[in-house]
């Protein structure tokens, strides 16, 4: 019963905070990237047709963030 509880909230504390922990460095990683190379990126997104009208690069690192927080590989151990 305590390994099915302890899988349980391991579960639960991946689908949560992961995410939410991308989101915020995902963010801080856009503005930092931004600082220096925000005109090229954009620019280039907008040339393989993404709108980038009112885009900045710290909501794309959030957005990019946010999807890798679901994609993340889980390596598990048998004992």
């Amino acid at each position: 019963m305590e390994k099915i509880a302890s899988i349980v909230l391991f579960s639960l504390v991946l689908t949560l905070v992961s995410p939410i922990l991308g989101v915020a460095f995902g963010a801080l990683a856009g503005w930092l990237v931004g600082l220096v190379f925000s005109t090229e990126i954009l620019g280039f997104l907008h040339r393989i047709g993404v709108d980038t009208e009112g885009l900045t690069m710290w909501q794309l690192g959030a957005a990019l963030g946010f999807i890798g927080g679901y994609l993340k590989t889980t390596v598990h151990k048998k004992d």
